[in-house]
């Protein structure tokens, strides 16, 4: 609900329920002291006006025929007694002095100036918050004397104390009401920024694992649904900062590592040269191949380096074109096949015989990451003895809905607690692939970074009785249109 919905409810909740509190609470009243006492209350109300009358009606035939009545004390005691039972009560004056106060109105009021009021004639006078309508009377006595009588009679039953009371249940309901209702908007209103305002101090200090709760709708629903995006993008934005920042860290003290080592042979040969130790044509053809085999050592690590920087941060443009899967094997590893052999490896290849597996790929990142995979099983197969047997196998297929293409060695294996890192930037196991069999150990990161670029994905598994396999998945391509790739085209891998 919308703040001004909210305050637009409030303020109508204001005015309604005061007047719905008090209806609930006169009938409350009502029903506690049962519906007689209403009744009561209107017959009593209807009875005495209808006896006051009574009464009025034989004074008045008596002013008009027996004034000799108004006389007799006994008379005029029994007139007051019936009136005061009705709440009324004949204050009488003979010549405009006041000759009698009848005893109920002197119990109203004790201190009351009769004569005062008898000059006055107010049409209504007050007594004990009770109203008194007051109607003036003239007459004459038997002896001459000019008579003249006040008729008090109340002509309002409410208790005196009802109206003071009633104003303050009132006035009660009301700021009951109006309190309860302000305090729950309020509430519904400030804990929600409440909330905010800390979750803001806790972004400010640097503290963004807190989420953001609020279970609050409209506007400041909206409002903290926006504070927790701003606070997600934030996190990540610095967790991606602070991972940039060890990746670099990372990345210089692997690079002053890797170029350390062929730096310090380079120089350590060159020493030699200056220094005489290769006195003979052949230590120097020697040391020059060394100096020259380092020094390309360096080129690819650099050329690594450059490569995986760029697909790190996504520079890297891919050339996508729908080629033909197995024949683009079959003429890569035609290239490569002369060069393992060169090394003991023999060569393999394994295709579903006349099916054409299409899919969308840069030809030439996807030469780079087969070059990878394949550098690497060829430097762990060299840890094996010479009688060992020496072998590449790769083999492509469908599955499902992608190309499956897997790469397997008779290498020594992978250890089963650096499986999951082997496509790490820069790592290296600790045993049988340690750092004595070189590379740069960006290669199988490298792999990855261009396998997730075609949507693919990689992984690497032990084989049973010795050897790994790595094995990428692409999806497969439409035949839009396939391109042949020619022996010539992919020399550089």
């Amino acid at each position: 609900m919308s703040i001004r919905v909210k305050l637009y409810m409030s303020y109508l909740a204001m005015v309604f329920l005061p007047m719905v509190l008090i209806l609930g609470f006169v009938v409350f009243v009502l029903y506690a002291g049962g519906m007689q006492d209403l009744r009561e209350y209107f017959r009593v109300e209807k009875e005495e006006k209808t006896n006051q009358s009574l009464i009025y009606g034989e004074l008045k035939y008596v002013l008009e025929n027996d004034t000799d009545k108004l006389s007799s004390p006994a008379y005029t005691d029994k007139l007051q007694r019936r009136l005061a039972d009705q709440w009324a009560g004949l204050i009488m004056a003979k010549d405009g002095i006041v000759t009698e106060v009848p005893v109920f109105l002197k119990e109203l009021s004790p201190h009351e100036d009769w004569q005062g009021l008898f000059d006055k004639l107010p049409n209504t006078v007050s007594f004990k918050a009770f109203k008194f309508q007051i109607n003036e009377i003239a007459f004459r006595y038997p002896d001459g004397h000019n008579g003249q009588m006040l008729l008090l009679r109340r002509y309002d039953v409410v208790p005196p104390l009802w109206r003071p009371i009633g104003t303050l249940i009132f006035i009660a309901f009301i700021g009951l009401s109006s309190l309860i209702l302000t305090y729950y908007v309020s509430r519904s209103i400030i804990r929600p920024i409440h909330a905010l305002k800390t979750a803001a101090l806790q972004i400010k200090d640097g503290d963004l694992s807190q989420k953001v709760v609020v279970r609050s709708k409209g506007e400041v629903g909206q409002l903290a649904a926006a504070f927790e995006a701003m606070r997600i993008q934030l996190k990540e934005s610095i967790d991606q900062s602070l991972q940039y920042e060890e990746n670099r860290k990372q990345l210089l003290s692997h690079i002053s590592h890797d170029l350390k080592t062929p730096i310090s042979a380079i120089k350590g040969y060159v020493e030699g040269i200056m220094d005489g130790i290769a006195n003979t044509d052949e230590k120097r053809q020697r040391y020059m191949e060394t100096i020259y085999h380092k020094a390309n050592d360096m080129d690819q690590l650099i050329d690594e380096l450059f490569l995986f920087s760029k697909l790190d941060l996504h520079k890297v443009a891919f050339d996508f074109k729908t080629i033909d899967s197995v024949k683009y094997l079959e003429h890569y590893l035609e290239e490569q096949r002369f060069d393992l052999e060169k090394s003991g490896v023999k060569l393999s290849f394994q295709s579903p015989p006349g099916v054409q597996l299409l899919i969308a790929a840069d030809p030439d990142k996807l030469g780079r990451v087969l070059t990878n995979i394949l550098n690497n099983s060829e430097k762990y197969m060299g840890q094996l003895p010479e009688s060992a047997e020496k072998r590449v196998t790769v083999s492509v297929r469908e599955k499902g809905s992608d190309v499956l293409v897997a790469i397997e060695d008779t290498g020594p294996g992978i250890e089963k607690e650096d499986l999951p890192y082997i496509f790490d930037r820069f790592y290296r196991a600790e045993q049988s692939r340690n750092s004595e069999t070189g590379g740069s150990g960006l290669g199988l990161a490298i792999v990855k970074q261009i396998i997730e670029g075609h949507g693919g994905t990689v992984w690497a598994e032990n084989v049973e009785g010795g050897g790994a396999r790595f094995c990428f998945q692409l999806p497969r391509a439409e035949p839009v249109r396939t391109v042949v790739i020619e022996h010539e085209e992919h020399s550089n891998h």
